[in-house]
């Protein structure tokens, strides 16, 4: 069980992690080119179908970890850290996307109702957060390839 539980900790969170790192790398730019009123089109469109989907992997993620975490707890001191340091750095991640993206932000941007300045602003907003949200998801996805290099 322990190992399944790495195993479903690791895939979640490294696909949180490597969609995140493709909206900074490859969507974050080619947004910032766009005007306010193309970025709301673009929200409320693609955008609102792909954050969708996105939610299961979200709540996904929040589980097996939690999951690896419940399983791994009794392991020696440096080990647990470890698993600490995962939780914690997707718990920050997640609670970004449920208290600021999510109820916010992609709404503000998919409401289509914004003036162009105001979209732009937000916008950066978001990408703000998402960077920070990047890093805290990133850091957790460090410790499960730090785990998973330790264990025997």
């Amino acid at each position: 069980m322990k190992n399944l539980s790495y195993a479903l900790s690791l895939t979640f969170v490294a696909a949180v992690s490597f969609i995140f790192i493709f909206l900074a790398v490859g969507m974050v730019p080619y947004w910032q080119g766009m005007s306010g009123v193309a970025i709301q089109a673009w929200w409320s469109g693609p955008f609102m179908n792909f954050s969708t989907l996105m939610v299961p992997i979200h709540f996904l993620s929040i589980l097996a970890l939690g999951f690896g975490f419940f399983q791994h707890r009794k392991e020696a001191k440096p080990q647990k850290l470890w698993w600490i340091v995962a939780l914690v750095g997707l718990l920050v991640c997640q609670s970004i996307n449920f208290t600021l993206h999510g109820p916010r932000l992609n709404p503000a941007l998919q409401s289509g109702s914004l003036a162009d300045a105001d979209a732009l602003g937000i916008f950066d907003d978001w990408d703000f957060y998402h960077m920070i949200r990047t890093t805290f998801v990133g850091i957790s996805l460090i410790a499960l390839v730090v785990i998973g290099s330790v264990r025997r």
